[in-house]
């Protein structure tokens, strides 16, 4: 389990990275402070708890993975747009919710693709060593 914390941990944290990274590049910053990376660090941590803690598991039906999929999104909505506003990352109101809601959806998107790579990358790798020690055998 700590290990699944710490493989969402570092994906979530890259993800808002970018996600930081090209918000500030569009919003024309030219520098920003150290104060930014315990700020991503904290948001990356407090979303990963409720990622942990919420996301469906594998033997869960699918319209209860879906449910848990939607409250997951409004729960992370809600963690960052109340760090949003007190990082000052966003400003309070209908226009920084709507912002954050945005950015949540491409860190989720950012994060989802980096899974899907790096699982089907190491999935083809066990398959591959499956296939070099038993060989081509019936399924």
């Amino acid at each position: 389990m700590f290990g699944n914390f710490i493989k969402r941990f570092l994906y979530i944290t890259v993800g808002i990275f970018v996600v930081c990274g090209a918000g500030y590049k569009i919003a024309g910053a030219e520098t920003v402070t150290v104060d930014i990376f315990g700020m991503i660090l904290l948001s990356a941590f407090a979303t990963t708890l409720a990622t942990v803690l919420i996301l469906p598991r594998e033997n869960e039906g699918k319209v209860k993975s879906w449910m848990k999929f939607i409250l997951h999104y409004m729960v992370i909505c809600v963690i960052m747009s109340f760090l949003g506003i007190r990082f000052g990352w966003v400003d309070f109101g209908f226009a920084g919710i709507v912002t954050m809601v945005i950015y949540v959806g491409l860190v989720y998107l950012l994060v989802f693709i980096f899974y899907y790579l790096i699982d089907k990358k190491q999935a083809g790798e066990i398959n591959k060593m499956l296939q070099e020690k038993y060989g081509e055998e019936e399924s």
